[in-house]
């Protein structure tokens, strides 16, 4: 598995927020959000550094990966992750070697807006 990550000079409010709006203008939609740091302390009473998953997804995208492979869905939507570590905000994907090619422009699309943070 390889993984794209991107080290942000913001916190992880401001990361987040830019995020979704720089994804929207791309056609993408958070269509889940899940934070494990608050089930970590709810379930484990442990406290961990924030960290957050949003699914995105692109419709029209999705729809045409399909059409290409349609077990598709185990990768889209695609699950973004933003955490801190040690202070620091970060905000990473991960791609699977196999199924690249199926979801390259989608991956590149969300990569390009991680960038642009």
């Amino acid at each position: 598995m390889f993984r794209y990550r991107r080290k942000v000079e913001m916190s992880l409010k401001e990361a987040e927020e830019k995020l979704k709006a720089k994804l929207e203008e791309k056609g993408y939609k958070v269509v889940l959000e899940f934070t494990p740091s608050e089930v970590v302390k709810a379930k484990l009473g442990v406290e961990m550094e924030p960290y957050r998953i949003l699914y995105v997804c692109n419709p029209k995208k999705f729809y045409e990966m399909t059409k290409v492979e349609y077990e598709v869905g185990s990768f889209a939507p695609c699950p973004v992750l933003l955490y801190e570590k040690e202070g620091s905000v970060y905000v990473a994907i991960n791609t699977a070697d196999d199924i690249v090619e199926v979801i390259k422009e989608p991956l590149e699309e969300v990569k390009a807006v991680i960038e642009s943070l």
